[in-house]
């Protein structure tokens, strides 16, 4: 009898991936996961689904993403007040300009809170997504 469920290992292995790949792909998509302690399980169904409902289109979209991200290292205080200020300007201006670059925030700009808690580290986040809405991006083919 064939195997339903995945290890970590065994799932970049069925998608024919190397297991940095896969660590990749688990953190930038939404992979059908659940991790039970501290393993990573899969089922080979969802893996099969999810792989069917992606779109090269929706890939070569996020291509033209900017990314960035800013590292601050500091005293707490420095670092909360740094935080607030970066909160601030969003709330007010509902844009930010980091590299020379200004970003307008849309209406629809998600927030994630994130607090990780590791060993002898708590790693905390804030990441903010939206896509921009191009026109031209339903062409006839």
């Amino acid at each position: 009898m064939e195997k339903e469920v995945l290890n970590f290992e065994e799932a970049a292995k069925f998608l024919e991936i190397s297991s940095k790949t896969f660590n990749q792909l688990l953190k930038d998509e939404d992979i059908p996961a659940r991790k039970i302690g501290r393993e990573w399980r899969f089922s080979k169904k969802a893996l099969l689904e999810w792989l069917g409902k992606g779109s090269s289109r929706d890939y070569f979209k996020n291509q033209t993403i900017t990314r960035f991200e800013e590292v601050k290292s500091g005293k707490t205080e420095n670092l909360i007040s740094h935080a607030k200020e970066i909160l601030d300007t969003i709330a007010q201006e509902k844009s930010i300009t980091i590299e020379d670059k200004k970003f307008e925030f849309p209406d629809n700009v998600e927030m994630e809170v994130k607090i990780k808690k590791r060993v002898d580290t708590i790693k905390f986040e804030l990441e903010f997504e939206w896509q921009n809405e191009e026109k031209g991006d339903e062409e006839d083919e």
